[in-house]
């Protein structure tokens, strides 16, 4: 899985890049959406593949982002909204762990930090995308999709990619 987790994170941080250029040209801004994109990437196709977010991609690309975030002129309420949400997440994976695991929790954290204003709306994005792949798998499979775990890391992702464009 390795070998194929470096060409998906360097195809998903392209892609980030590429979608950010269509609002700004900051380095700062598109360094850390290059990096957030990265470690989404690489997380959604290790979670597909083996139902987990590898903390050894997530805490540092977090760490990363929060520097740059830092880095910046203070903007704290846009920082703020989505730490709001991370908080919530977190709150419901303490109450429902076999909801939502810390591994997404963590992610969120990563897009939080990453995604500066851009970051709640991507949050919810990913999380009705995720919503809608349940609605659609209950559809099909009935009552036995209660048993299937959805690995959040890609909706989360498209969410992520998805609110650059709005």
């Amino acid at each position: 899985m390795t070998k194929r987790v470096l060409p998906i994170g360097a195809a998903g941080g392209i892609a980030f890049t590429l979608a950010a250029t269509q609002a700004t040209t900051d380095w700062l801004v598109l360094s850390r959406l290059a990096v957030c994109g990265t470690a989404l990437a690489a997380a959604a196709a290790v979670d597909l593949a083996e139902h987990r977010i590898p903390n050894r991609v997530v805490l540092p690309a977090a760490t990363i982002c929060a520097a740059l975030t830092l880095a910046e002129p203070p903007r704290l309420a846009p920082l703020s909204s989505g730490l709001a949400l991370v908080a919530l997440l977190l709150v419901l994976s303490l109450a429902r762990p076999a909801a939502l695991g810390m591994g997404d929790v963590k992610l969120a954290l990563l897009i939080a930090v990453g995604f500066d204003g851009h970051a709640p709306g991507a949050l919810l994005l990913g999380l009705t995308f995720a919503a809608l792949a349940g609605v659609v798998l209950l559809v099909v499979c009935g009552r036995e999709a209660w048993r299937r775990a959805l690995p959040l890391a890609p909706f989360f992702t498209v969410g992520a990619l998805a609110a650059l464009w709005l």
